[in-house]
């Protein structure tokens, strides 16, 4: 139909997710080779407005909040300065046996909000 796949832009925000990480000084693998693992625990998207292929849009993530256990996002994509949607999504920190645990305190704090290309 030359729209992009709505299983797609979770895609684009976990790509987002990722560099926010990576902004504030961690890499996910750096963790996960800690045994920490962030698993999603709820996801919801409004798909206000179709993404054609090749299209340049621009991803914006936020942290909304922080527990010792779980993260909070919100995003919002954008094409020529219009929303084409809007999404949030808990992640829940779990160890290697695939528990709860608490994450790094260094992760507690609320980190800044990051702008991440999404990928064509």
């Amino acid at each position: 139909m030359g729209h992009l796949h709505h299983a797609r832009y979770w895609e684009y925000f976990e790509h987002a997710r990722t560099e926010l990480l990576r902004s504030n000084g961690f890499r996910y693998r750096d963790l996960e080779s800690d045994g920490v693992f962030f698993v999603v625990y709820r996801a919801a998207c409004k798909y206000l407005a179709p993404i054609r292929y090749d299209e340049v849009v621009t991803v914006h993530v936020r942290v909304t909040r922080v527990t010792p256990t779980r993260v909070e996002h919100a995003y919002i994509i954008e094409r020529d300065g219009r929303t084409t949607s809007e999404a949030s999504s808990t992640l829940a920190c779990v160890g290697r046996n695939g528990r709860p645990q608490a994450m790094p305190r260094a992760l507690w704090t609320e980190q800044p909000a990051c702008r991440a290309p999404a990928a064509d």
